[in-house]
């Protein structure tokens, strides 16, 4: 195999590694964002994303930012000056309400 395929096949590997791992971040995110809508009353902080995801607080800002735009969140500021993102509630069916589905 010649040196230019092999840095062609290297090059694809490594493009498809990022996009693997970037696929796996944004579905953790999600899976967290969405636990912590459940369990935080639709009030999430940036530091409980970035803890129970475990990415960066650049990514997790993006994420939420994301979501403010998506889904009409606002930022509101607690009286120790934390920023938290307020979400509209999330109801689930009863069906969908525990953690078995």
């Amino acid at each position: 195999m010649g040196l230019i395929e092999l840095l062609i096949l290297l090059g694809l590997g490594a493009g498809t590694a990022g996009f693997i791992a970037k696929s796996n971040r944004r579905k953790r995110l999600e899976a967290s964002f969405y636990q912590l809508l459940r369990q935080q009353d639709s009030c999430i902080s940036l530091i409980q994303l970035m803890a129970i995801s475990q990415v960066s607080s650049q990514t997790a800002k993006i994420f939420l930012d994301e979501q403010m735009r998506l889904l009409n969140g606002i930022p509101e500021v607690d009286d120790d000056g934390d920023t938290f993102y307020r979400f509209p509630k999330l109801r689930l069916p009863d069906l969908l309400a525990n953690d078995d589905w």
